[in-house]
């Protein structure tokens, strides 16, 4: 499944539903969900803060590893000075999110182009109990 839109920071709630529509449809594990929806927040907000003018958003579900790509492309951004003219103060808010991600995933690949940014993850997930002991809803 793929979505296309602006990166920019008004996208990021509609990206985390797109994410967790598809996930339970899927049959994913709540938890599971969860840290997935985390996991591309993160991956997003960043493409958006970070980023260029459009990004890309894939997922695919493949047994029990789901795969999550964000791309960002198009012209580079241009820095953005701070409301007040000062360094931003906040510096020690900053950073966290791909530690988050690091935590939550099993790989992460980075890959730079000269007019595109990828991050590719990959979690492990199980199916949510369907009462069913033997089933195993993801295969």
């Amino acid at each position: 499944m793929t979505m296309a839109l602006p990166a920019e920071p008004c996208q990021v709630p509609e990206v985390r539903r797109f994410v967790g529509v598809q996930l339970d449809l899927w049959g994913v594990a709540d938890d599971d969900l969860h840290s997935a929806v985390l996991v591309v927040s993160e991956l997003v907000g960043n493409a958006t803060v970070h980023g260029r003018a459009d990004m890309r958003v894939s997922l695919r579900l493949d047994a029990r590893l789901l795969s999550l790509e964000v791309v960002d492309w198009g012209a580079p951004p241009t820095p953005q000075p701070s409301v007040t003219g000062r360094p931003d103060k906040c510096g020690d808010e900053h950073g966290r999110g791909l530690a988050i991600v690091e935590h939550l995933t099993e790989w992460i690949e980075c890959h730079e182009a000269a007019d595109s940014h990828t991050v590719r993850v990959g979690l492990c997930v199980s199916g949510r109990s369907s009462g069913c002991p033997d089933e195993d809803l993801l295969g």
